[in-house]
């Protein structure tokens, strides 16, 4: 259960991420060094964590698609679609909207709640956990990913084409 929780958490702080770092690329984000420090341990974080409940190969390859943003790309997209919605209306009318505050400080706790939870995972969970649910049935899991990547980045071209469009 807490390895659930933990990936939950992991998957909300993905998405806050992104909607943090849009503004980072434009630089409007206040405080961008603090930004840099928790994303980058957020990075770190979720490495360690994947690393203990798939076990060094899969929770680096877990990771690793988190970190390129592949798991976003996927189907986390969605969750951001009204913020980039309401950045492209401001956008239109040559204002620059401003990050929100509550969501930018609570990425930093987000951070530290994963980083907690994570440590106390060490003394909950067994290592490889997940992995070995999983079994002799890894492949699963794998094309199930492969088709909601898939759907997720089809639905996600079609969904920005007609967005764009407007």
């Amino acid at each position: 259960m807490l390895n659930i929780t933990i990936i939950v958490f992991i998957l909300l702080g993905l998405i806050v991420h992104r909607y943090l770092t849009t503004f980072w690329e434009q630089g409007q984000l206040p405080y961008s060094m603090g930004f840099l420090f928790f994303a980058n341990s957020f990075a770190l974080i979720y490495l360690v964590s994947f690393i203990w409940m798939f076990g060094i190969t899969g929770g680096i390859v877990v990771a690793f698609l988190c970190f390129l943003q592949i798991v976003y790309s996927a189907g986390l997209w969605v969750f951001s679609l009204p913020g980039l919605i309401s950045m492209h209306k401001s956008l239109d009318n040559f204002t620059i909207p401003k990050v929100n505050p509550l969501i930018y400080g609570g990425f930093s706790f987000l951070v530290i709640i994963v980083a907690i939870l994570t440590v106390i995972n060490f003394f909950v969970s067994p290592y490889k956990v997940i992995w070995e649910l999983m079994g002799e049935n890894v492949w699963t899991p794998i094309l199930i990913f492969i088709g909601i990547l898939v759907i997720g980045n089809v639905g996600r071209a079609a969904v920005m084409s007609k967005f764009m469009k407007k």
